[in-house]
């Protein structure tokens, strides 16, 4: 059963750190070191609070769903355009975060100036993996997290001795709305909790800590990615926070951390882009290739259009897909605690003035990019 505990943990852990991760450092160096920390550890806790409310609905209600089908049936048609709202805000956002980033990265990596043809190249590969049906092996993904981590620990390693301290110093609320959206894109991941619960199906007592423990870690990695990155890079920490480590760093390292991120980022396009044609052609019923193009050119459309900006991505996608997500569960929450159907394996008491003020966050939360 341990093993059991251990994989439903992994899955959430596996699901929240991505590429999100890239741009947290830099809008800590913008608000301010501390108080970068401190609106991470809030959201971080928020996030926690979150998935263990998904959590509860998840126990009461009968039979396999994700967020539209619980949104379905405990709010009927509203609940389901809520959700698919969501789904299309955060995946599309991601899709185009990934292009951006993608071709930045490859550019770095091969020492080019111009991102512009590799963010196009990277579409094409994507969107012919999408066309062809390709989805990307579970086990793969758990790999690159690993790699991922891995690349943390070197970073850190090598850059605990370039820390200056001063770097932690200063504040600036005129960015006080920016760090909002990235930091809750990068703690996202409770899509894959319903994955959770049938991980966990024969020990239901055992998906509360699974669940606490797979946000805490998390958070954890983040707060020591930010911190090493931001005590070595100082103001220098660019938007991806690996390459402004090559004026700090041996010149492999960053080349390195490029090269994780590319994989990281094509790992998750892939997964992405395949579930957006899966919805418009299962979901919605449309022809397969309509719904290949809805699933791969909106991004493009955007891209093309001038959204250029990895962290104005992600910080206008974590703020919409976060808010719409948590107020729609913490209203199923409350629904679930009258109609569901199921008596759940813990259940939580919270106050009223306390879901009045989580609903209260994430609706002006999803505001903040307008203000950044």
């Amino acid at each position: 059963m341990k093993s059991k505990t251990f994989q439903a943990t992994a899955a959430l852990v596996g699901t929240t750190i991505g590429a999100g991760i890239f741009g947290i450092p830099y809008v800590v160096v913008k608000i301010g070191f501390l108080a970068g920390v401190f609106y991470l550890l809030i959201l971080g806790f928020l996030v926690l609070l979150l998935n263990l409310i998904y959590g509860e609905v998840i126990l009461r209600t009968p039979g396999d769903h994700q967020l539209i089908g619980y949104g379905e049936i405990y709010l009927g048609k509203l609940g389901k355009t809520l959700a698919v709202l969501s789904l299309f805000v955060g995946l599309y956002g991601a899709l185009l975060a990934y292009f951006i980033k993608v071709g930045e990265f490859l550019a770095l990596i091969l020492n080019l100036p111009s991102s512009l043809f590799f963010s196009l190249l990277f579409f094409v590969f994507v969107s012919l993996a999408v066309f062809l049906g390709l989805r990307i092996v579970s086990f793969i993904e758990g790999v690159l997290v690993v790699l991922l981590l891995g690349l943390i620990g070197l970073i850190g390693i090598l850059g605990a001795g370039k820390i200056v301290v001063n770097n932690f110093s200063g504040l600036n609320l005129s960015f006080l709305f920016l760090p909002y959206g990235v930091i809750l894109f990068a703690l996202s991941g409770s899509s894959v909790i319903p994955e959770m619960e049938e991980i966990l199906r024969q020990k239901h007592d055992k998906l509360k800590k699974s669940v606490i423990v797979g946000s805490l870690i998390p958070l954890f990695v983040y707060l020591l990615f930010t911190t090493v990155v931001v005590g070595v890079s100082g103001v220098l920490t660019s938007d991806d926070a690996i390459s402004g480590l090559v004026y700090f760093l041996p010149s492999w390292i960053t080349k390195l951390g490029a090269i994780l991120g590319v994989l990281t980022m094509s790992s998750s396009s892939l997964a992405l882009g395949y579930v957006l044609r899966e919805v418009w052609f299962r979901d919605f019923g449309l022809p397969k290739t309509l719904a290949f193009c809805l699933a791969s050119f909106p991004s493009l459309i955007l891209f093309l259009s001038g959204a250029k900006s990895f962290i104005r991505v992600l910080e206008i996608t974590g703020a919409l897909m976060g808010g719409l997500t948590g107020v729609l569960i913490i209203a199923l929450f409350l629904r679930a605690k009258e109609k569901g159907e199921r008596v759940p394996a813990y259940s939580l008491n919270l106050p009223r003035a306390l879901v009045f003020i989580l609903i209260l966050i994430f609706l002006l939360g999803m505001t903040s990019p307008f203000f950044s």
